[in-house]
């Protein structure tokens, strides 16, 4: 069986750190970069992040309507928010859980249910993300965007699971550690054969550049 489209949603600086050196939740991008990401997250069935970065957010973006006197509104169709994660280590507190969206758990382990109630399902790591992947698929999820972090991205990678890559580059140098794939002593987790194609550029008025490429 086929397994979910999966796209990387990002934004990076120019140096490829997607937060600054001291952590925690960053806003790299502008406005302009936030209509991006409502327009590729409104594209897809479902999200994806570890539990480092919802700790670093303690919630999830959420999908915007603007109406015809320019109000802007909470979609009321919003797309599966998935975390990956083995912890018991959840907060109630966080907004997360008071957002209104359909959240899922993966994890490798057996979620005890009495304390992770705020998940609405809860599905097994089935030894590679390729056979997990099979099973969001029988479960209707087609498209699924990639939010992070870091760890994540580089576990799909390393499976060859990525089909596009939608990345706003922002026109700053931050440094630091918090690159968007972690740093390897060798590369043998990329294929060096593997090309991307530009699907489009789009210059954003903040001197961004959104770029989707797809996997050739």
């Amino acid at each position: 069986m086929s397994i979910p489209r999966v796209i990387i949603v990002i934004a990076s600086s120019l140096d490829g750190r997607i937060a600054f050196p001291g952590g925690g939740e960053s806003h790299l991008g502008s406005e302009e970069d936030k209509k991006m990401l409502n327009q590729n997250l409104s594209m897809v069935d479902a999200t994806i992040f570890g539990l480092g970065t919802l700790i670093a957010h303690q919630s999830t973006y959420l999908i915007k309507n603007l109406d015809d006197n320019n109000e802007v509104t909470i979609s009321k169709k919003q797309p599966i928010s998935i975390v990956a994660s083995n912890s018991r280590k959840f907060n109630s507190n966080w907004e997360y859980f008071r957002q209104p969206i359909r959240r899922w758990l993966i994890s490798s382990s057996k979620v005890d249910n009495s304390s992770n109630n705020d998940f609405e399902k809860q599905l097994f790591f089935k030894d590679s993300w390729s056979k997990t992947l099979i099973s969001l698929k029988k479960q209707g999820i087609n498209d699924l965007a990639l939010l992070g972090g870091a760890k994540l991205i580089n576990s799909f990678i390393k499976e060859d699971l990525i089909t596009d890559i939608k990345i706003t580059i922002i026109p700053q140098i931050i440094g630091g550690k918090y690159t968007w794939i972690p740093p390897e002593e060798t590369n043998e987790i990329f294929n060096l054969k593997r090309l991307w194609e530009i699907q489009s550029i789009k210059n954003l008025i903040t001197n961004e550049i959104h770029i989707h490429y797809k996997k050739i």
